[in-house]
Order: structure tokens, then sequence, then C-alpha cells
């Protein structure tokens, strides 16, 4: 009778005690296929965030609009503060365009940037990485979930991201990309989160899209001329060698070690197709790239100027000099 009260006891210990262990913090294998589950689920949403970066100088700040269809047309509003949108990045069926309303300036191109660095701005996109990524660090507090991995295919200044998510629903709450001392970039924090939203048919047309008027551009820029905006970042021994403006188009080179031109225009409405370019961002503002072995141009407009840049040095320089020339409203 003793040998069978201990044997029941055993047993009573050991399934508590399976009991006991399944209901703590889910393993991240667990949370990582319930993200897929929504990820395959996602037909439509809505997003609206404020996104800061900090690259040099003072921290800049986005208003972020997000609007996606399955399976892949998105629309990503870039605009100040008050929300008044400047630039919008734009994929339908007849590709990927950077978009500035009111001057109704459209550069459109090939690739699959959704799928390489569309997490910071997309949802699916960020669930996707999440899926993928091989060892993300995971933790779960305060009904938070968080993961933390390297940040492949972004760019390279950037080394490693965090994402957090809302545990439960599995919002988007922040996402934050660190450089390669570990210091935040870009830090991304959504403000709100709807799915199955219905859009309107136009929503991803490029009509539709260059129909919103523009942001107010600094007086030096839109009354007085840009004159000639200089970045402040210098690769190398790289020095000025000489500037120039012609008819409106300003010329600037650099020579030493990595040298560059940098050709400055006001936004005029026209099209411009650049192919299989890359896109990328230069302080949260849209750009794209082409690499012709090795001679890259770097195209984007920013306060209602137009910049190409020309130059064989790295990837990483071109985004620094791009980047430098952002805070500048030219000089006369």
């Amino acid at each position: 009778m003793t040998l069978r009260k201990n044997w029941l006891a055993f047993v009573l210990t050991v399934g508590l005690g399976l009991v006991l262990s399944g209901c703590g913090e889910p393993g991240v294998a667990q949370v990582v296929q319930q993200l897929q589950t929504v990820q395959s689920q996602l037909t439509s949403y809505r997003t609206t965030a404020m996104m800061t970066v900090q690259v040099q100088g003072p921290p800049e700040r986005y208003y972020v609009e997000t609007w996606y269809q399955a399976p892949n047309q998105y629309r990503i509003a870039l605009g100040n503060e008050n929300r008044e949108i400047s630039q919008i990045i734009l994929r339908n069926d007849r590709g990927i365009y950077i978009l500035s309303p009111g001057n109704k300036k459209m550069i459109r191109f090939q690739g699959d940037w959704a799928e390489r660095q569309g997490q910071l701005y997309l949802y699916n996109a960020m669930l996707a990485r999440i899926v993928a990524a091989s060892e993300p660090t995971y933790s779960a507090r305060e009904k938070m979930l968080t993961f933390e991995m390297s940040a492949e295919s972004i760019n390279p200044m950037i080394s490693t991201q965090k994402v957090e998510l809302a545990e439960g629903s599995f919002a988007p709450v922040q996402v934050v990309l660190f450089d390669k001392q570990k210091q935040p970039l870009i830090t991304m924090n959504y403000i709100s989160f709807q799915k199955g939203v219905t859009f309107p048919a136009d929503a991803f047309s490029t009509e539709q899209s260059t129909t919103l008027q523009p942001i107010e551009v600094p007086v030096s820029a839109q009354e007085l001329g840009f004159g000639m905006i200089e970045p402040t970042f210098l690769p190398g021994s790289d020095v000025l060698r000489d500037e120039s403006d012609r008819n409106g188009i300003v010329m600037v080179r650099y020579g030493g070690s990595d040298p560059f031109t940098l050709i400055e225009t006001r936004v005029a409405a026209a099209g411009l197709d650049l192919g299989t370019g890359q896109l990328l961002t230069v302080g949260g503002v849209p750009a794209v790239m082409l690499d012709d072995g090795g001679l890259r141009q770097l195209y984007w407009v920013h306060n209602g100027v137009e910049f190409q840049l020309t130059t064989r040095m790295s990837e990483e320089d071109i985004l620094q000099v791009a980047g430098s020339t952002l805070s500048d409203l030219g000089k006369s």
C-alpha cells in the first residue's frame, strides 16, 4: 500500500512539473512560428510612425505613413513633424517609384527593396526578417516581445537591429537600427497599426500620389535659389577642386583619394527611369544607387533640390557624403 502511494505521489509530481514547464515564457521557435502565421495571413494594413535619424549633426524627425496591399503593393509617405508629405516610395505592378508630390517628379526603377531593406517601414518585411534570422536574440517582458539580430542587407553603416512587437497582437512598436559602435542611427516609433484596411482603387497609382500638396521648402531654396550645397563629410584626403553654377545646374567637384562629383538642380516635373537601381535611405531620405562596374551614381531629392553624386568610393562613404548635405540650405 505504501509503495502504491509513493508511486502515485511520484506520478503527480512529474505531471505537475510538466504542466508548470508549459506555462513559462514561450521559446523563440514557438514565437517565430506564430509570426510566420501572422505574416502569411496579412492582406492589407496601414501604419503611422515617427522616425528619428541621428547620423550627423542634430537629429532629424520624419512622419512615416505606410499602406500595404498583398501581395506586393505599398505606399510609404514621408513628411515632416507636421505630417506634411514631401516624398513617397511607391510600389505597384509597373515598378518602384520615388515621387515628389507637387512638382510631379518621378524616379522609377526595378528591384527587390522590400525584401532586402523594407523592414524598417513595412510590417510584413519586418516579420519576414525575424522569421528568416538565423540566431535572433529574443526576450519577453512587460507585454513586449523584443528581437535583436544582425541587420543584413540594409546598408553598410548599420550593424544590428532591434524590433519590438506588442505581446499577443504582434503589432509593431519600435524598430531601432544600430551602427557598428552600437549607437542608434534610426529609430522608428510606431503610432498606429491597423490590419484589414480597404484602400481606394487608385491608392497605389502614381497619379494619385502626385496630387498631394508639396510642403513648404526653406526660403533660401525656394525664393533665392539654393546656391551651392556642399557636403560636410569628405572621405580620405578629398578636397574641393572647383564649383560652378550654369543656368541653375550646380556642379561641385572634389579630388583626392576618393574623387567625386556632385550635381544639384532644382526639381523639375519630369520622369527618370533608372532601371535596376538599388533603393537606399540617406538620413531618412530615399535615394537610388546605380553601380556600373564600381562606378556608382546616387540620386536623391531634398528640400526641392535634386542631387546626383558620381564616384567610385565605397557605398558607406557615399551614404555619409550624401547624408552630410541634408542640413545645408546652400550658399550663394
